[in-house]
């Protein structure tokens, strides 16, 4: 079997791992990235051409200060690669008024002097007609929301790192990550890799790192539609942006409804999606087949609050994201390999701070440290405190 050496090894060269490595190689560092499907991938939690990017966030203001700098390298980028990225169209968030989640964006908002607008009633109708405002609900638009175009991201990362040196290497199986004197050895199905740092950035495929960190890593095949547009026009007006729609009052039979969506691509359908996830799988290396029970709530809900979509999807797609229980990414430094950063199990919310992400992971892996507050985080808040290791797995 080969051996190889570099400064670093990325071990899953997906949303975190391909950004990871443009800030890497940018840092003059040998790259080599490694991931078990091509680079870039079929199968990775970023398909299905977008993802919501929002400031004004209901998981909590402690993410602010990694969304602000992932929104300054989404703009980094975008001059780099000439191509564009983050469109910010804002992003509007509709929720019944006792849902718990609305004091959190409130808090989050006021806690980071975050602009926002909140309207109800009439005046949420007139400004946004594309949905149904009941009397009951509440907006808040956060204008500096909108979407990622999130495969041409993960491209413009990869070109710009493979210019500044990075090589990847796909369609190869990393088996695990051990001490190597004052260095750390990967091992794959091909070839042996020796470097000074190692990026665990596996995506849906981290399951065994999870694991041998004490959690446990769900993947989650979740179904991604497209739906046409009855009146073009209607969603084409200046100012129609992205959406996330929770509907959780007491009297619904469908447990509520949970949507998002975003301005058409095309000019004839656009891209509205369900929280409504398959059962879980033990890996992605197979395509998926979905059931029509998977699309039914979706059709529901958009017949329910966006009467002008024809509520028959035209195009479906699936990708899968690996959830933790408590739903934040395990990024950090392993205990007793100091070299070795995993930034793994985001649980579905991470590609909108993937950049952000990718310059901590440099930051750890070349400084030891990062300004971005990230202990919330800690990879061994499952472990006990003296836990250490020499070696782990990687599948």
């Amino acid at each position: 079997m080969s051996a190889r050496e570099a400064d670093v090894v990325i071990v899953g060269v997906g949303s975190v791992g391909s950004m990871a490595a443009w800030q890497l190689a940018s840092r003059g560092l040998r790259v080599i990235g490694v991931d078990r499907f091509s680079i870039p991938g079929p199968f990775s939690s970023y398909a299905g051409e977008s993802r919501i990017y929002r400031k004004v966030y209901s998981e909590g203001g402690h993410y602010t200060p990694i969304l602000q700098r992932s929104q300054d390298l989404w703009r980094e980028l975008e001059r780099i690669s000439g191509a564009a990225l983050l469109h910010t169209v804002g992003a509007l968030t509709i929720y019944d008024e006792h849902n718990p989640r609305l004091a959190t964006l409130l808090a989050a908002s006021a806690d980071n002097g975050l602009e926002h607008e909140l309207l109800r009633g009439d005046e949420a109708r007139h400004r946004y007609p594309q949905h149904v405002i009941r009397d009951g609900d509440v907006t808040l638009f956060d204008p500096e929301g909108g979407y990622l175009s999130s495969e041409k991201a993960v491209i413009a990362a990869l070109t710009e790192a493979e210019r500044l040196g990075a090589e990847f290497l796909g369609n190869r199986k990393a088996h695990s990550v051990e001490t190597h004197g004052d260095r750390y050895l990967v091992r794959t199905d091909q070839e042996e890799i020796i470097a000074s740092r190692v990026v665990i950035s596996q995506g849906n495929g981290a399951g065994a790192v999870c694991e041998a960190l004490g959690t446990h890593l769900a993947v989650l095949p979740q179904v991604l539609t497209w739906f046409p547009m009855r009146n073009p026009a209607e969603f084409r007006r200046e100012g129609m942006p992205v959406f996330l729609r929770r509907a959780e009052d007491g009297e619904r039979s469908d447990g509520g409804a949970r949507l998002y969506g975003f301005p058409s691509a095309d000019g004839w359908t656009i891209k509205v999606s369900g929280s409504v996830y398959m059962d879980e799988v033990e890996s992605m290396e197979r395509p998926l087949v979905w059931e029509p029970e998977h699309i039914d709530p979706i059709r529901s809900w958009v017949r329910e609050f966006m009467p002008d979509l024809i509520p028959e999807p035209v195009r479906v797609a699936t990708c899968a994201d690996g959830y933790l229980p408590d739903e934040t990414a395990l990024l950090g430094a392993v205990p007793g390999m100091e070299g070795v950063i995993t930034a793994v199990g985001l649980s579905g919310h991470g590609f909108k701070m993937a950049s952000g992400m990718g310059a901590i992971v440099a930051d750890l892996a070349v400084d030891g440290a990062t300004v971005t507050e990230v202990g919330f985080m800690n990879p061994a808040r499952f472990l006990a405190p003296e836990a250490r290791f020499t070696s782990l797995p990687l599948s």
